[in-house]
């Protein structure tokens, strides 16, 4: 059991909720600020002359939204969509895309963590894509941290 003192150490606003997000082979940490909702995967409407991440785009609440593959940016394969797979919409916070959000195609329901900074350690053995940030071990396994900042600057060229 934990003394006062250790559980003032790490207090409620060290915790920081996040969703490890399933992709083929893989799954991303985000921080929950970023996802805007997780909807069932629906018709995607093809967006003409797109790259080849780009699925296509979904009306959410109202707006266009681009749908992109998370694999094919990161220059990956994307394999074969599972029965469970969904759309992550999530807040374009960079600043550098005009669009307010922007879809994830994942294979599955995200699943929600607290971590601390404690928890996460940085996977030095793996090896990065141009779309990841940093891959991470948590309690949950591992994963890595998308570079958002990458995935927005290519809605660019929608």
């Amino acid at each position: 059991m934990k003394t006062p003192s250790q559980l003032k150490a790490q207090s409620i606003t060290d915790l920081v909720a996040s969703l490890l997000i399933p992709v083929h082979n893989k799954s991303l940490l985000v921080p929950n600020i970023v996802i805007a909702e997780v909807v069932a995967l629906q018709m995607i409407s093809p967006l003409p002359e797109a790259p080849s991440w780009a699925l296509g785009s979904i009306l959410w609440r109202g707006e266009q939204v681009p749908v992109m593959s998370f694999e094919i940016a990161n220059s990956e394969i994307h394999g074969r969509d599972s029965e469970q797979a969904r759309l992550a919409v999530l807040n374009a916070a960079s600043g550098q895309s005009r669009f307010k959000y922007f879809a994830i195609l994942v294979q599955g329901i995200p699943r929600m963590i607290k971590l601390t900074a404690a928890d996460v350690q940085e996977d030095k053995l793996a090896s990065l894509g141009q779309g990841e940030r940093m891959a991470v071990i948590t309690q949950l396994g591992k994963a890595v941290i998308p570079d958002m900042d990458y995935l927005e600057a290519l809605l660019d060229k929608l």
